[in-house]
């Protein structure tokens, strides 16, 4: 470790960082960078490097994104982590690790409590040894839609037309007994975030112990400024606003990214349920939710026909004496979805 430098990078390092994080993602992140590291409205992101001092090579980082977060009704600011990546000939040499205790060390100096996420997995043990707590899973859900998904799940393969109709049988069965009444709800497309999305958010979030801030300025920044625009907002309205859902949807694949409403059982089930429709409706064979897997959504998924899938680590790193370390360790305080995440697509390449 003496052979390298590790320092909190400044604003003269957006070339480094954006060259580096680059190579990490396979192609350009200039828009990226422009978009989370330097507009999110709830701060800038907060980078470490790694610099090896005989070339001045810059051959590994990590970074923050702040956040600001209700915890228990107190606003908070918390960060996602992201973008960590070390060049190829750096690795094994303890980089990564070195990169999370500075960052986990020097954040609170920069007014950033505590910091949280489903890492990659193998970004994981870094962060284990540097100070992270395993807090929880992250787990995906699907809801098939057609006996098409139901084909390709259970063989792993295109089914013909004939498989795809016998297949599509229980499916059938499945919406029936799990239908939730939605008629009175419609869902419109969201142009731009006003208001009305302010008092959505007040009004939902004392049904939740920890929740991101989506404010309208938070909303327009997340989803309408995002680079890929793959992710679409959308008001569910029974007259006036009752909720926030944003789908993306690639090929056959769709995924519920975000969705915000009051703890009324109904409205969450009606809710799924418009979106299961619209999703079906635009030829989608499936439909994808991650979340928290003790959070009070889970039991709604399961009721509506959603089938739990694979499950990731959810990581949180607070100080020991934080007054407020015991809620952000409980996996069932958070409510966490795709959409609190640093990236802006759930399916990065088509399906095959």
């Amino acid at each position: 470790m003496s052979d390298f430098e590790i320092r909190q990078a400044s604003t003269h390092d957006r070339d480094r960082i954006i060259a580096l994080v680059s190579k990490m993602w396979g192609s350009d992140i200039t828009a990226r960078y422009d978009w989370q590291y330097a507009g999110n409205p709830h701060g800038k992101a907060l980078t470490w490097l790694a610099i090896e001092p005989l070339t001045g090579d810059t051959v590994g980082c990590t970074s923050v994104f702040p956040r600001r977060v209700l915890v228990d009704g107190k606003e908070r600011t918390g960060s996602i982590g992201g973008d960590c990546y070390i060049e190829p000939r750096a690795r094994r040499r303890g980089l990564a690790t070195a990169l999370h205790r500075a960052s986990l060390a020097q954040m609170a100096s920069c007014g950033v409590d505590f910091m949280y996420g489903p890492p990659n997995p193998n970004n994981l043990a870094a962060l284990v040894k540097a100070g992270s707590h395993l807090a929880a899973n992250f787990k995906r859900w699907v809801r098939p839609l057609t006996g098409r998904a139901v084909y390709r799940a259970a063989f792993g393969a295109l089914p013909s037309k004939l498989e795809a109709r016998i297949a599509g049988l229980p499916i059938r069965m499945l919406d029936r007994l799990t239908r939730a009444h939605s008629t009175d709800l419609t869902l419109e497309p969201v142009t731009h975030f006003s208001a009305e999305f302010d008092a959505l958010f007040e009004r939902a979030a004392p049904s939740h112990g920890i929740l991101c801030v989506r404010d309208s300025a938070y909303l327009n920044w997340r989803y309408l400024a995002a680079p890929s625009q793959r992710q679409i907002p959308f008001a569910v309205r029974s007259g006036d606003v009752v909720g926030l859902a944003v789908l993306e949807i690639m090929g056959e694949q769709a995924s519920l990214v975000d969705l915000l409403t009051g703890s009324d059982e109904k409205l969450v089930e009606a809710t799924l349920q418009l979106i299961l429709d619209h999703a079906s409706m635009l030829g989608c064979s499936s439909l994808e939710v991650n979340c928290m897997a003790e959070c009070g959504l889970a039991p709604r998924l399961r009721r509506l026909g959603f089938i739990g899938r694979s499950e990731r680590v959810f990581q949180v790193a607070v100080a020991a004496q934080d007054p407020q370390a015991d809620t952000l360790l409980s996996g069932a305080a958070w409510r966490f979805m795709m959409g609190d995440q640093d990236m802006d697509t759930v399916f990065s390449e088509p399906p095959e």
